[in-house]
Order: structure tokens, then C-alpha cells, then sequence
């Protein structure tokens, strides 16, 4: 991504110390792997426990980047810049740079298919052959993509993303600077039947899907509407491409849902959980505060705040160390079983042997 800032033009934005001087022009921010001389590489902080491991020093080392935003200095000799959250010091120069870009008119394509009946605020981009239905009211500085849809009274926040082919369908409400990727659907109907002696029949899906304020919906997933009231995406919550959320979830503030996870309808997750992708978590469940689910597991029955949880059905992950220890060596104990048997039988037939031999 280009820039075409000094480096004192940085220092206005973030605060920090820098080993370059302060006329240093940087052009882009860039990997580590692409960036060059006069690139800058952002070293981000995961979390408590990384930490940067030879093999992340090693790339550092052999990056052509011409300077390093980042916590402290990992491999010396380089040009850093100092700052004490990078990740926040990121977030802030492309704000710098997108309120740069900013026109207060808003930029409407000539292709777009838009309401006369939708409110908009200034600020809005649309790109070609979007459309946007009736009463729909769309954020200030908010941008919808090439062939996008936004249903009839959707309300979309301040600065909200909606990238080309995504869907927010009929009433649905996305939060402030929010983000729904390619081919994500908001809104579509929850598989809600009642059997009958004649076959299934649809249940009325009536409700809404509310986002809260800085989600991300990645790419082809999928978030149904309540059956009567409201499927809720809680603040900063991340949803990874490929998720299925059913009808009347519940998803707690500042969750992270990784790819190909399924959550059955009812279901209600705790606040700063950690699901990982391809889990199945079952109807009606409730996951607690600080709970993780590790991948490719089966959520079959309520988790407790803070638990880890693993397996198929999940079991809390202690146990699954064990059992996976007992499971690995079953094949030396199952021939250890063929020895104690073969032993017997003989022990057997000598007993009886005495008698009718």
C-alpha cells in the first residue's frame, strides 16, 4: 500500500522514536518478504505469549524493508521505528491516509441502482451496479462494492465496508466500521421447519440480524435472521470466511469464529471466545466467557466460562490429552492383549490336558 510520508509526517500521526531522520520519505507499507528500501514493514504483537522465534528474526534479518515498526528492536543493525503498540500505530496512519482520500460529496456510479427513497450521509462511495433498496440509510464515509446489495431499511453505520457481491438483506443493522467481505450474506432466511404428516413447513423467518461496531464478516459467510427477534454479532467480533451462523445466535463481544465453523441455531457465546475452524457446535448451547474451542471439534453440551475444549464429541482438553496418549498406543496394547490371551488358552488346555489328555 502506498504512502508517500516522512518520517516526521509519521511522528505527527503516532507516537515514537525513529533511527532514520525525520525527512525520510517512506512510500509503502509492505511484507517482509516484498518491502524494499524505502518500505516500511510492520512487526505485529499476536498476543501475551509470541514472541518473535528464529525463524521470524531470520526474516527480518534477510528483509530489504528500510524500516521496522515495531515494539522493541528484534534484529539490530536495522531502522526501526518505536512505538509502543504497532498494531495501533497502523490502524492510525491508514485512518490518516483514507481521511486524505475522503471527499465530503458522495461518489455514487452511474450504473448503481439506487433508491430515491434511501438516506444517505456525506461521504458515500458506491461502485458500479450496486444496488440499494428503499429506506435503506447508509453511514457517513461508508463504501459498498461493485454489485453489493443493501435491502430494504438496512442501516448501515459510520464508515462501514462493504466489498463487491456482499448481501445485506431486508432490515438488517451493521454497527460503525464495520467490515462484510465477497459473497457474505446478512440476513438470509434460518432453517426454520415444523414437521408435519405432509412434509416439512417453513417456519416465517421474521427477524433481523444486528452487527455491532467493528466486526469483520469474512468472505462467503453467512449470518441468518431471527425467527422473531434478532441474530446478534456482538462488537469486535471476527468471522472468518466460510461461517455459518444460524438463526437466534448470540455471539459475545470481541469473539474470534475461524473458517468452516457452523453454529446451530440458539446458540449463545460468551464474551473474548476463541472458536477454531471446521467446529460444529450444536443447537441451544451456551458457551461461556473466555471459552476455546479447538478445531475440528463437536460442541455437543454447554461449555463453562474459560473452558478449552477438544475432540469429537468435545471433551475438555486435559481429558483429550489422555484419551490421544491411550488412542496412540491402543496397537501395543492390543497385542500385549493377544499374548495375555494366547498364554491363557494354553495355561487352559495344559489344565485340562491332565484330565482327558
Amino acid at each position: 500500500m502506498q504512502l508517500n510520508i516522512t518520517i516526521g509526517k509519521i511522528k505527527k500521526i503516532i507516537e515514537g522514536e525513529c533511527s532514520l531522520d525525520d525527512s525520510f520519505l517512506v512510500k509503502n507499507i509492505a511484507s517482509l518478504e516484498s518491502a524494499q528500501e524505502c518500505d516500511v514493514a510492520v512487526l505485529f504483537d499476536r498476543g501475551d505469549r509470541s514472541v518473535f522465534g528464529t525463524v521470524a528474526a531470520e526474516k527480518i534479518k534477510n528483509s530489504n524493508a528500510g524500516l521496522f515498526l515495531a515494539k522493541n528492536e528484534v534484529v539490530a543493525g536495522k531502522n526501526y521505528f518505536i512505538t509502543q503498540d504497532p498494531l495501533g500505530a497502523y490502524h492510525k496512519i491508514l485512518a490518516f491516509l483514507q481521511s486524505q482520500q475522503q471527499n465530503v460529496k458522495n461518489l455514487i456510479d452511474q450504473t448503481a441502482v439506487v433508491s430515491e427513497k434511501a438516506i444517505f450521509q456525506d461521504g458515500v462511495s458506491i461502485e458500479p451496479y450496486a444496488v440499494i433498496q428503499d429506506g435503506a440509510q447508509i453511514g457517513k464515509n461508508s463504501f459498498i462494492g461493485a454489485h453489493a446489495y443493501i435491502g430494504k431499511n438496512v442501516t448501515l453505520g459510520n464508515n462501514v465496508k462493504i466489498y463487491p457481491g456482499a448481501r445485506v438483506l431486508d432490515r438488517c443493522i451493521v454497527g460503525d466500521h464495520s467490515i462484510i467481505h465477497s459473497g457474505a450474506v446478512v440476513g438470509s432466511d434460518g432453517f426454520g421447519y415444523s414437521v408435519t404428516k405432509t412434509g416439512l413447513r417453513k417456519i416465517p423467518q421474521v427477524g433481523i440480524v444486528r452487527i455491532g461496531a467493528y466486526v469483520e464478516i469474512g468472505a462467503n459467510s453467512c449470518i441468518d435472521r431471527a425467527t422473531f427477534d434478532q441474530t446478534v454479532i456482538g462488537n469486535g467480533v471476527k468471522i472468518d470466511n466460510f461461517v455459518h451462523i444460524s438463526h437466534n445466535v448470540h455471539v459475545g463481544d470481541h469473539t474470534a469464529i475461524l473458517a468452516q465453523t457452523i453454529v446451530a441455531g440458539s446458540v449463545k457465546i460468551g464474551i473474548g471466545c476463541q472458536i477454531g475452524g471446521h467446529v460444529a457446535i450444536k443447537d441451544n448451547l451456551t458457551i461461556g466467557n473466555g471459552a476455546k474451542i479447538v478445531s475440528k471439534s463437536a460442541v455437543m453440551r454447554n461449555v463453562e466460562d474459560g473452558k478449552v475444549m477438544c475432540g469429537v464429541p468435545s471433551v475438555p482438553f486435559s481429558d483429550w490429552k489422555r484419551m490421544s496418549v491411550i488412542l496412540y498406543k491402543l496397537p501395543d496394547i492390543f497385542k500385549e492383549f493377544k499374548k495375555i490371551k494366547t498364554f491363557l488358552e494354553k495355561r487352559r488346555k495344559g489344565f485340562w490336558g491332565r484330565f482327558f489328555g
